[in-house]
Order: structure tokens, then C-alpha cells, then sequence
């Protein structure tokens, strides 16, 4: 009787551990996918680098997962964007027309916190820096 009952006691912390266990995992992956999305999620001004000079933008960024979409606001028009975020690795991308040609501009980079940079490139050829810290604009309210 004593060997059963003891059975019994161990099979239940072994089930209350292993509960806890994924109880914990579970809240730290919630906790991984929830910071990813706040720290891209929203509205960033950036600016690369050109032989023409620095170009500004506004990102509006949105997160699912792994995967980022959003508006690159140009002085030239708006373009859709897509592309990935990793832990702290970003990449995304839009097309635009450039003299009558198709342009793909690509963004890779970290982020950090309120800031993002890296490197950009135009049509998979060698480009220059980009930079982005988080918009501080502030919306004004309307009744």
C-alpha cells in the first residue's frame, strides 16, 4: 500500500510539473511574439541614402507573426510593403518606377528598441545606408 501511494504522489507532481512547465513556455512565447509586434508595429521615419542625397519616408509598419506589412509614405506616392521580422533582424521591400523601370527597393537591417538601420539596395544591386526611429508625432485629437 505504502509503494502505491507513493507511486501516486509522484505521478502527480510529475503532471503538476510538466503543467507548469508548458504553462511557462507558453506565456514566454505570448510574451517573444507580443514585444516582436510592439517593436515594429506602428509608425517610423526613416531615411536612406542616395547618390542623389538622403530621401526621407514615413513607415507605417504592421505585424502578424513573422510576417510585416505596411505603407512606405513617399513624397513621390505611397507603395505597399512587405517583407519579415525576426527576432531583431527586419527586411521588407516595395516596387516603384524609376525612368519607366521597375525598381524593387530592398530594407535589411536590426532594430533596436526605437530605431531600426541597415542597408538598402535597388534591384538586388549594392545601395547605401537606411536609418528609422519611431514617429513621435502626435496624432491631434477630434471631437
Amino acid at each position: 500500500m505504502i509503494s502505491s501511494s507513493f507511486g501516486e504522489v509522484f505521478t502527480m507532481k510529475t503532471a503538476l510539473i510538466f503543467t507548469v512547465f508548458i504553462l511557462t513556455f507558453m506565456a514566454l512565447a505570448t510574451t517573444s511574439t507580443a514585444a516582436q509586434e510592439k517593436s515594429v508595429a506602428g509608425e517610423w521615419d526613416a531615411v536612406f541614402n542616395t547618390p542623389g542625397g538622403p530621401q526621407p519616408l514615413k513607415l507605417i509598419l504592421k505585424v502578424d507573426g513573422e510576417k510585416l506589412t505596411g505603407t512606405a509614405k513617399r513624397r513621390n506616392g505611397d507603395v505597399a510593403i512587405s517583407g519579415t521580422i525576426k527576432g531583431d533582424s527586419i527586411t521588407f521591400a516595395y516596387t516603384i518606377e524609376y525612368n519607366g523601370n521597375a525598381v524593387t527597393v530592398t530594407y535589411a537591417g536590426k532594430v533596436k528598441g526605437d530605431t531600426m538601420a541597415g542597408n538598402v539596395s535597388f534591384n538586388d544591386t549594392e545601395g547605401d545606408e537606411w536609418s528609422a526611429k519611431r514617429s513621435t508625432t502626435v496624432k491631434p485629437k477630434t471631437d
